[in-house]
């Protein structure tokens, strides 16, 4: 029942969604740093038009669907449908626009550590930029601002801030950079092996995922500030309850 009231409501909002699309005040930059990520996807998964303004506007809808979870399954009347619909669609633009300065500060943080991340490293200290790669690479796909939770996007700029300062310092002591690099493969190799069984997306799996982003930030750039507490020993326990 709640998913279908889902998607009667994205039928009843197909215009306003539409407009909000239209409206959304999008700067060249913006788009342009959005479309070379969206240029990295494999080419059948590849989409047309501005995606940045669709995955804003995608991603605000379904916040908002989120946000009214405990509702939908209580809409049996065209009364309480309309009620929903109106006041999702008097907030959809406003959380489009929120979402969208979100974008910006998200991606120019991503144009910053992309930056770092282009280092004279040579030999067996490569491994460490193919490292900090492969996880720029993860953490911002193609339509990640359409799949990432909304809490989990809030706290991006931190993560690639984090990312870039470990750039920086993996070129003044890359042996310390591996050594802690070491402390965090069997956390990436795990969700890797989930990924490829398909149960990357169950919620055990995904608090694991944003754990680890905590613990890269307390290993590689303490003074941003690792929330929960995480280190290698907790997290480890949490990889063996999932496990089970």
């Amino acid at each position: 029942h709640p998913r279908g009231v889902r998607r009667l409501l994205r039928l009843a909002l197909a215009d306003r969604l539409r407009q909000a699309r239209r409206q959304l005040p999008v700067k060249p930059k913006t788009g342009l740093l959005y479309a070379a990520i969206e240029s990295t996807a494999p080419e059948a998964a590849r989409r047309e038009g501005d995606q940045l303004r669709v995955d804003l506007v995608e991603g605000a809808f379904d916040a908002l669907l989120q946000q009214a979870a405990e509702e939908l399954a209580g809409i049996r009347d065209p009364e309480a449908f309309a009620t929903l619909r109106d006041s999702i669609a008097q907030r959809l633009f406003p959380e489009a626009v929120e979402r969208l300065g979100q974008a910006e500060r998200i991606l120019e943080a991503v144009a910053e550590a992309r930056a770092n991340l282009e280092s004279p490293l040579m030999g067996w200290a490569s491994g460490n930029l193919d490292d900090m790669r492969a996880h720029l690479a993860e953490l911002v796909p193609a339509g990640f601002l359409r799949d990432v939770p909304a809490a989990a996007l809030a706290e991006y700029p931190r993560y690639l801030k984090a990312l870039a300062l470990r750039g920086e310092r993996a070129l003044r002591d890359p042996l310390r950079d591996q050594a802690r690099m070491l402390e965090l493969k069997p956390f990436a190799d795990a969700l890797a092996e989930a990924r490829e069984r398909g149960e990357a997306d169950d919620p055990e799996w995904q608090a694991l995922r944003w754990d680890l982003e905590e613990l890269r930030v307390s290993l590689f750039a303490q003074e941003l500030g690792a929330r929960g507490g995480v280190s290698p020993k907790k997290l480890a326990a949490r990889l063996s309850r999932v496990r089970e």
